[in-house]
This record gives C-alpha cells, sequence and structure tokens, in this order.
C-alpha cells in the first residue's frame, strides 16, 4: 500500500505542476491588455506633467495674437488680403476729421488712402508702406503723395470782402517702429517729413505760385491701438510733436500778399492729438 501511495503521488505531481503552470500562462495572457493600458496611461499622464512644467510664456498663448484683420498704423499692417476702414479727428493747429483705408498686399507690404478736411482745408492722399519683423519689432517705411485744395473768404461766407484760396502737392516719407505692449494692445512711433512740391494762393485776382520743392518740417507721433476683440474693431489714439513752416499745412496761416516778403523759413513747434476708430 505505501508503494501504491508513493507512486500515485509520483503520478500527481508532475500533472499539478503542469496544470499550475497553464493556469499562470492563461492569466498572464488575460491580463496582458490591462497592463498594456496600465503602461500607456502612465505614459500619457508623465507627458501631461512634462507640458505642465514648460508652459508657453505669455505672448505665445492664443491671448496675444494679432488682430484677424491687422492694425491700421501698426508697421506690420492689416496682412495679405484684409483691409481696414478707419475714421477719426486730428488736431493740427486747427481740429480736423479724418478717414482711410489701408489694404495689406502680402510679403510686408500694404497701400492706403486717407482724408484730412475741415472744409475750408481739404487734403487726399495715397501711399504705401514695407514693414518686417526683427525680434519683437515690427520696423517699417512709407511714403505719401498728398493733394490739398483749400478756401477762406467768399467761397464760405459770400459776404466777407476777404477772399482766397490755395492748392498743391505734398510728399511725405517716413518711418515707424512698434512693438505689442499687452494682449491687447500695440504701441507704434512714426516719424514722418513733409516735403513740399508745389504751392499756390490766389488772394484775389492775384496769383502766387512756387513750383520748388520746399522742406516744410516733420512730424513725430506715438500711437496706441486697442483692440479688446480680435474679430471687431480696433480704438486708436496718439499724441503727435510738429516742427513746421508756420504756414503748413494750412496755406493762409500766415499772410501773404504781392507786396509782402516771402514766407519764413523759421519753423514752429506745436502738440498735435488724434483719435479714431478703425472697423
Amino acid at each position: 500500500m505505501k508503494d501504491r501511495g508513493y507512486l500515485l503521488v509520483r503520478d500527481l505531481t508532475p500533472r499539478l505542476l503542469a496544470g499550475t503552470v497553464a493556469l499562470v500562462a492563461a492569466l498572464v495572457v488575460s491580463l496582458s491588455p490591462l497592463l498594456a493600458r496600465a503602461a500607456d496611461e502612465t505614459t500619457r499622464e508623465t507627458t501631461v506633467i512634462v507640458v505642465d512644467r514648460t508652459p508657453k510664456r505669455p505672448w505665445e498663448t492664443p491671448a496675444w495674437a494679432y488682430p484677424e484683420r491687422g492694425l491700421t498704423f501698426f508697421p506690420e499692417g492689416p496682412g495679405k488680403g484684409q483691409e481696414r476702414w478707419a475714421i477719426g479727428g486730428l488736431w493740427q493747429i486747427a481740429p480736423m476729421f479724418t478717414a482711410s483705408y489701408t489694404r495689406g498686399l502680402g510679403s510686408g507690404f500694404s497701400v492706403d488712402a486717407r482724408l484730412q478736411t475741415i472744409i475750408v482745408y481739404n487734403q487726399l492722399g495715397v501711399g504705401g508702406q514695407w514693414a518686417t519683423m526683427v525680434g519683437p519689432f515690427s520696423l517699417g517705411v512709407m511714403a505719401h503723395v498728398n493733394g490739398y485744395f483749400g478756401a477762406l473768404g467768399k467761397a464760405v461766407v459770400a459776404t466777407t470782402s476777404f477772399n482766397t484760396s490755395g492748392w498743391g502737392i505734398l510728399l511725405d516719407p517716413g518711418a515707424k517702429a512698434g512693438i505689442q505692449v499687452s494682449k491687447d494692445s500695440w504701441l507704434t512711433l512714426q516719424y514722418e517729413a513733409y516735403l513740399s512740391l508745389y504751392q499756390s494762393t490766389k488772394l484775389g485776382t492775384l496769383t502766387i505760385s512756387d513750383g520748388s520743392v520746399v522742406y516744410s518740417g516733420f512730424g513725430l507721433t506715438a500711437v496706441v491701438e486697442y483692440a479688446p476683440n480680435k474679430q471687431a474693431g480696433v480704438i486708436y489714439y496718439g499724441v503727435s510733436l510738429y516742427n513746421t513752416a508756420a504756414n503748413y499745412p494750412m496755406f493762409f496761416n500766415v499772410e501773404t500778399s504781392g507786396s509782402s516778403e516771402a514766407i519764413t523759413s523759421e519753423k514752429i513747434w506745436y502738440i498735435g492729438l488724434l483719435a479714431g476708430y478703425a472697423f
């Protein structure tokens, strides 16, 4: 009997071992997808942790994005195929209503047309600019050709004895630099020179013309454009410092007659203000 029991145990042991191994193998196979999923989730969690430890700088986030249709004064302009209409006011010796249209051409180029008027003085110009990014700065150059016409006296008030009118052509080359100062504000500094290519003034029946090119001075302007909604309009406001001839831009700012001395070339300093809204 002892020998039979020994033989029975000896026969059962390999079978038990084989069954145990098979059971363990089956458990491993059945748990493999769960183990792979756990490993994958661990990997994903680790990736998220790494991203959280290296966040983007504020100016690289969508909140600091450039407006979809660009800006009017900022050197970068509207961008290719985009456009902006703007209306506003300008104080330069006298208050004037202003309006402008700007369209981006791509590769940093843009063109624009602009109007300044106070009824007795009207100026319409066209021009263009090119800009590029240099680090955080947008740098640009520009040029505009303006024609103006004005009238004072009988052309405005028929009963007055004073009667004068004037017209001419101006060339305004310049340069500008801009930088984004917050998530919704852009600052632009602009320099513009004023060259009188032609000027004619009529006093009653007397017409005085000057066809020589005359340097009339320059203007320095700082403009802030505020765009809280990147898909909507832009509010702009700024201040200018001018150093120009006494009769710029108003041809009738000084007395001129056939017997008077030539208009002095001495420049005057004065402050200007501008504000408006770009659609």
